[in-house]
């Protein structure tokens, strides 16, 4: 006699097995894409911790970009490292390093860390220095090219690296060594010109629009310079106090300020050290005794038993009237132009060089 159901049970122990294998190979299908997706999320959250270290190196070169200039850049030896500091921000940490590799141009180096993440990028920057901006001058004065020139005073290049009162030895020990070398092979002349592609007075990348913007306290019209105190100190926010020269150990004497003018300006008489730009004429008269720098966008007068110790950079020529005075002082240039390192030689990108990175 046949079992009956046998057929019915076989059906559906068939059915069941294949039930159970297509439950396992979902199963595994599921598995794996978990596994996938897994892996997908672990891809992630490394290009997530990647993206947030380069950020982090990015960072820390704006950072160093954006500070201001360094006490320490004159003196750090050509292809020497410095490193910024440390900064943290959520689990971003970042750090960043400068590199001298030469006078004025500067390695800047952020590097962003998250967990194990690490990212590197740097740029090319330029930042002011000031011997090597005094020495590119090749006159006491340089004008703009076909400029018109009357010497009737004196214009004297004999000595630019000697350090003459009211300066002394500690004033210009950085720069003299190098200054007397560099005079002793390439001596300086009386009147220079500006290069043809330049129609105003610059200091290497730093143009007169630029100079012109760092100014914080203007000058306008015309004054007497002197020194300012108040209380027994220095007032260096009065616009046409330009420090005490003459007489070092007063308040103001350390004070070497940054000056300028948007218009034409007159200087009657006094005395000061001081870096001025003025984008027009520069009158200086009335016996007025000047120390440093001077760029002016148009002509330079010294008038009126007038002095400048210095050198001086004028576009639309230079007027030294009988009894009138330059002479050239490099170690005046270079000290007043130190004297701005924070607002000037601050760090510049080069112009056409994006971020390098990740390196």
């Amino acid at each position: 006699m046949k079992p009956t159901g046998t057929g019915a049970s076989g059906r559906a122990g068939a059915a069941l097995v294949t039930v159970v294998l297509l439950t396992l190979a979902l199963f595994a299908l599921g598995r794996g894409m978990l596994a996938v997706a897994l892996g997908e999320l672990a891809a992630s959250r490394a290009a997530v911790r990647h993206l947030q270290a380069r950020a982090a190196a990015d960072a820390a070169v704006h950072q160093a970009l954006a500070g201001s200039g360094f006490s320490w850049m004159d003196s750090l030896p050509r292809g020497d490292v410095r490193a910024t500091g440390t900064s943290t921000l959520g689990r971003a940490e970042s750090s960043g390093q400068l590199r001298r590799l030469s006078e004025e141009t500067w390695w800047v180096e952020g590097t962003g860390r998250v967990g194990v993440a690490e990212s590197h990028t740097a740029r090319l920057a330029w930042a002011l220095d000031p011997l090597a901006r005094v020495v590119s001058m090749r006159g006491v004065v340089t004008v703009g090219s076909g400029s018109p020139l009357m010497l009737d005073g004196v214009v004297d290049a004999s000595a630019p690296a000697v350090v003459e009162p009211p300066l002394t030895a500690p004033d210009c020990a950085p720069w003299v060594t190098a200054l007397a070398a560099k005079y002793l092979s390439a001596p300086l002349a009386n009147v220079a010109m500006l290069d043809a592609a330049d129609t105003l007075p610059r200091l290497g990348l730093l143009d007169f629009a630029s100079l012109l913007a760092e100014i914080d306290v203007p000058v306008a019209g015309g004054g007497t310079p002197g020194p300012v105190e108040a209380l027994g100190a220095c007032a260096p926010s009065d616009p046409w106090n330009w420090g005490d020269p003459e007489r070092p150990w007063r308040p103001c004497g350390p004070h070497l300020p940054l000056r300028g003018s948007t218009g034409s300006l007159v200087v009657n008489g006094g005395v000061g050290q001081v870096l001025l730009v003025v984008d027009g004429d520069l009158t200086v008269g009335g016996g007025a005794r000047l120390f440093g720098l001077v760029l002016a966008s148009g002509a330079l007068h010294i008038e009126g038993g007038a002095s400048l110790e210095g050198m001086a950079l004028a576009g639309g020529g230079v007027y030294v009237a009988s009894g009138a005075r330059i002479r050239g002082s490099a170690c005046w240039a270079a000290r007043t132009l130190a004297a701005q390192r924070a607002t000037l030689g601050r760090l510049r990108p080069l112009p056409g060089v994006g971020a390098i990175g990740p390196l």
